[in-house]
């Protein structure tokens, strides 16, 4: 199916095939001129810590707006249509009338793993009935401790329209903490003693007197600070020993900005400080998801094809995009592909590719892991495949991070590398 056998389902066995995999590619310096160029070249990527403080009326109303309502028929998750009434409801929500002449922005943090939203509204919609793999209002996820510039707030007050450092839209109030003290708040987040997650996931000790701290989670990629002043000795009564005391960014009953600390073990998938940039570490990175459920926007507790790749370079502290075509014309070494090219040029780009590099082609993002008997591999969070039934090709899904030949057929049958528009090696 995947012409994959199981030993190719292990990251050592695509870093043998490669010299030097444990060279560094970018120091942390170049690292961090890097994610500026991406800052100064991508529209949708900024710098939150200087972002503009204030923003005119027409401005405002032209970010909140540029998500629109579908104009074709929508369901709900149980296969109802979804009438008008609904969508003027959301957009009476988005408190347009509420919008003054100038806007100053306000600051904030997420207390914990959540989600960007189209419009403020949890209910989904979806565009084919039955289907609830992909629910058009659903953006992206937004991790733990990530700084955010409030822009906006819904009339229910239960929302606040937000920009994060690589996007923008409605998030619940209830999972932001508001900063009184920018500086505080930068201070926290760009502290030079942090922790990284290099796993899958992971979560905080179990805190039985202080729940909004017990074992909260973690996703690959998450920078969480450590507590460097006085350490103390005990946190919800037990010895901070064999564990790293970490500052937590917590909501007051007034919605504002607090720290507390928590623990997690040190023998938690986790790095003090990013990861060396390395061949090796991309494919470990890359494999640790293997098998992870596809989630559109980051639903299901998952990731999609471009979140995939984001989370995974996160850890080395490079800052992507966050959708297939903004990182593909990000930054880095480009390799194009021209629509008159055969299948067998296509395959030869990858003899001048590294493994680690990234792939694309319209909607989707992979990654590029070598060759086995003169056919690239790619290892990628993907939705299915086609697979030929008599004289025509029949969608099977897959919904998951796993490893494939670029030959495999998409589902109207065409493979995969013939849709590759650009690798892109990020260094």
């Amino acid at each position: 199916m995947f012409e994959v056998i199981e030993d190719m389902l292990s990251p050592e066995y695509w870093i043998r095939k490669i010299d030097n995999a444990d060279k560094v590619i970018m120091t942390p310096q170049e690292i961090e001129n890097f994610n500026r160029k991406i800052i100064n070249k991508v529209g949708m990527v900024c710098d939150i810590e200087t972002y503009k403080e204030s923003l005119k009326k027409d401005e405002l109303i032209k970010l909140i707006k540029s998500y629109e309502i579908p104009k074709k028929p929508m369901y709900n998750r149980y296969g109802n249509l979804i009438e008008e009434d609904f969508y003027d409801d959301v957009i009476e929500n988005t408190n347009l009338e509420k919008i003054e002449d100038v806007n100053p922005v306000k600051y904030g943090i997420a207390i914990r793993n959540t989600s960007i939203r189209s419009f403020p509204t949890e209910e989904a919609v979806f565009d084919k009935q039955g289907d609830i793999e992909f629910d058009r209002f659903q953006e992206t996820g937004c991790q733990a401790f990530e700084p955010l510039v409030i822009l906006h707030k819904s009339k229910d007050r239960k929302w606040f329209f937000i920009q994060m450092y690589n996007y923008r839209g409605w998030i619940k109030a209830e999972d932001i903490a508001i900063s009184k003290d920018k500086k505080e708040l930068f201070d926290y987040v760009n502290s030079y003693k942090f922790l990284v997650v290099t796993g899958n996931y992971t979560k905080t000790r179990s805190n039985p007197f202080d729940i909004s701290i017990s074992k909260l989670e973690f996703t690959m990629g998450t920078k969480i600070p450590l507590e460097t002043n006085k350490v103390p000795r005990h946190i919800g009564n037990q010895s901070v020993e064999g564990n790293y005391v970490i500052k937590i960014p917590v909501r007051d009953s007034n919605g504002n900005l607090q720290f507390k600390y928590s623990l997690i073990s040190k023998k938690e998938d986790i790095n003090l400080g990013y990861l060396p940039y390395t061949r090796e570490n991309i494919l470990k990175q890359a494999f640790k998801l293997l098998g992870d459920r596809y989630g559109w926007g980051d639903s299901f507790g998952g990731r999609d094809c471009s979140s995939y790749i984001m989370y995974v370079f996160k850890t080395f502290g490079i800052r992507l995009p966050r959708n297939a075509d903004e990182q593909e014309i990000s930054e880095g070494k480009s390799y194009k592909f021209t629509e008159e090219m055969s299948i067998e040029e296509r395959i030869k780009v990858f003899d001048s590719v590294k493994p680690g590099a990234l792939v694309y082609m319209p909607g989707h993002a992979m990654m590029y892991i070598g060759k086995e008997k003169g056919i690239s591999y790619i290892i990628h969070d993907f939705h299915g495949y086609g697979e030929k039934k008599e004289d025509k090709y029949e969608f099977i899904p897959v919904n998951e991070v796993m490893v494939t030949s670029v030959l495999l057929p998409t589902a109207s049958g065409v493979p995969f590398i013939e849709k590759f528009t650009s690798v892109l090696e990020i260094e």
